[in-house]
C-alpha cells in the first residue's frame, strides 16, 4: 500500500534514514507508528527460539509495512530492519488515523492491503509446512510471479539466503535443490543469477 508522501508529510510524517542492519522496530515492541518505504529495502522477519530466521517480506520504495500491529494496538509480532541504507517516512497512530477519517479511499485501500498479507501469510503456510525442498522453493517462486503478474521467465531478484529464509530451508538445500532445478530445466541459473 502506499499512500502520497505529500499527505503523510502534510499530517506530521517525518522522513527518515535507516542505516543498513538498523532495526525500524523489534518484535514485543509497541506499535506507535505507520511505516513507508521512500528509498531502500525493509525486511519484515521473526527469529524463532531455535534461532531459524523467517521472512514475512522485503518492502520497497512506496511499500508500507507494520500496520497490521498498529491497527489491532498490539506489539509488534515481527522485526523490521534495514537491507540497505533506506529512508522511511513514520507518522504517529493517532495523526495516521487521521488520515483514514478524511480520506476514506485510504482506509479502503488499507483494508485491501491487509486482506492480501492476510492471503499471502496462509499460501506461506503452504510452503512452510511442504516436506519437500523443490515443493517449497518451487511454490515460493510460483507465488511471486503470481503476485507480479507475468508469465514467462523472469530474474527472480531474491539471493539464495532469502530464498532458505522465506521457505524455512537452510541456504545450503536451497543451493542443492535449485542445481537440481536448473538440471531438471525447471529453473535457469545464468552467471548466478536465478531465472523462473
Amino acid at each position: 500500500m502506499q499512500i502520497d508522501n505529500n499527505i503523510l508529510i502534510a499530517y506530521g510524517g517525518v522522513a527518515k534514514k535507516i542505516k543498513k542492519k538498523e532495526f525500524v522496530y523489534k518484535v514485543g515492541k509497541p506499535a506507535n507508528f505507520y511505516f513507508q518505504v521512500i528509498q531502500g529495502e525493509i525486511k519484515e522477519f521473526f527469529v524463532h527460539p531455535e534461532g531459524k530466521i523467517f521472512t514475512h517480506a522485503i518492502y520497497n520504495a512506496g511499500e508500507s509495512f507494520g500496520e497490521s500491529s498498529l491497527i489491532l494496538n498490539s506489539p509488534y509480532l515481527n522485526s523490521a530492519q534495514a537491507l540497505s541504507n533506506s529512508i522511511i517516512i513514520r507518522i504517529e497512530k493517532e495523526k495516521f488515523n487521521n488520515i483514514l477519517s478524511d480520506y476514506p479511499d485510504i482506509a479502503l485501500q488499507l483494508i485491501h492491503h491487509q486482506a492480501k498479507k492476510i492471503d499471502d501469510i496462509s499460501y506461506f503456510a503452504s510452503i512452510w509446512l511442504s516436506n519437500h525442498s523443490k515443493e517449497k522453493i518451487k511454490l515460493f517462486l510460483q507465488h511471486y510471479k503470481k503476485n507480479l503478474g507475468v508469465d514467462g521467465k523472469i530474474l527472480i531478484p531474491f539471493t539464495r539466503q532469502q530464498i532458505a529464509e522465506y521457505t524455512c530451508l537452510r541456504v545450503e538445500t536451497v543451493i542443492r535443490t535449485l542445481k537440481e532445478m536448473s538440471t531438471q530445466k525447471e529453473v535457469e541459473i545464468i552467471n548466478r543469477k536465478l531465472y523462473f
